[in-house]
């Protein structure tokens, strides 16, 4: 059995909603989509200028900003929601409490309290700074690495990779 207690801050709120959409396949597909787009538009615009010609239009403007957007989604939008999660008084930003073992995953934070069997889960993905359980694949509880001890990383881990529910990836 392994007990956290945490409160995750402005920083790692933001973190974990970025690295939370990175983990998901439809960002992946934006940012290549996006990369694409973008590449073609500098390149259009580097012709452009070497050809002489100056004349830039919103349809030329808005492809080049959606390739932006579609790149830095996750960014953007993360930027975007953390001030008014924290504003609100989001669960995210409360004391949180987490009880995992071989039953499930229990959290309890100052106005909610849930528990969910292991096989109720999509997914369980390790990122650089945290553990993202995931109950379905595009909300996630985030996890700082930072409040597990070396044991009970090691146990988390051993559990999460004999699960048989969710999908684990692990470093």
């Amino acid at each position: 059995m392994v007990q956290i207690e945490y409160k995750l801050t402005e920083k790692e709120l933001y973190k974990g909603l970025v690295e939370n959409s990175n983990s998901r396949f439809i960002t992946k597909l934006f940012r290549g989509f996006g990369s694409v787009v973008l590449v073609v538009m500098v390149y259009m615009t580097a012709v452009n200028i070497t050809s002489g010609i100056n004349n830039f239009s919103l349809a030329f403007l808005f492809p080049l900003v959606m390739g932006v957007y579609m790149v830095f989604l996750p960014e953007i939008t993360a930027k975007i929601q953390v001030p008014n999660l924290i504003k609100s008084k989001n669960p995210f930003t409360e004391l949180i409490k987490v009880r995992m073992d071989g039953n499930g995953f229990r959290m309890k934070g100052e106005t909610f309290s849930n528990h969910l069997p292991w096989e109720q889960f999509h997914s369980i993905v390790e990122t650089k700074d945290f553990f993202l359980v995931k109950a379905a694949e595009a909300t996630a509880n985030v996890l700082p690495k930072r409040v597990f001890t070396a044991e009970d990383m090691i146990e988390f881990k051993s559990m999460a990779a004999s699960l048989t529910g969710p999908k684990v990836i692990l470093k």
